[in-house]
């Protein structure tokens, strides 16, 4: 078996008020039965993943092993991970939703375009700090991860 890299060559950078990981080596399944009652744009943890659902009859399930029926979309699937209290505010200069906690609380999850780029998120906060875990076809991970690092740094 070939070993799977992520798509950047550092597996983590600082933001300064926030930290983007690479975290595209997790397992990824995608699922057309419902095993976990998970609700369309939601997301919650469940037999050791996380599993959420942007689209009706359909779930994604992040972490352990195969479920059943499932497609594995390890390698062809990058997941980001950007957290931590400047989160939100990088996001925003790259994605077109409300991503305020009234209308994007822990546990949200959306399909949308991230510089441009069509993505599925899941707004899976961490000790208390806004965190995103951001899934993209692998074709462009790098110019996804490019952007974030970019709007990032003050002009």
């Amino acid at each position: 078996m070939v070993e799977f890299a992520g798509p950047v060559t550092v597996a983590a950078v600082d933001l300064g008020a926030a930290r983007l990981s690479d975290e595209s080596t997790a397992p990824k399944w995608r699922i057309w039965a419902d095993h976990w009652s998970v609700p369309l744009g939601t997301a919650a943890r469940a037999e050791a993943r996380l599993v959420f659902s942007i689209s009706p009859g359909e779930w994604i399930a992040i972490g352990g092993s195969a479920p059943p029926d499932a497609v594995d979309l390890t390698h062809v699937r990058a997941m980001f991970r950007l957290t931590g209290p400047g989160a939100t505010a990088i996001l925003e200069h790259l994605c077109g939703i409300d991503l305020s906690d009234q209308f994007t609380p822990h546990g949200a999850a959306a399909r949308t375009l991230v510089a441009g780029v069509a993505t599925e998120m899941v707004r899976d906060d961490v000790e208390g700090n806004p965190s995103y875990l951001l899934l993209m076809s692998r074709s462009f991970a790098r110019a996804v991860w490019e952007r974030l690092i970019a709007v990032s740094r003050p002009l």
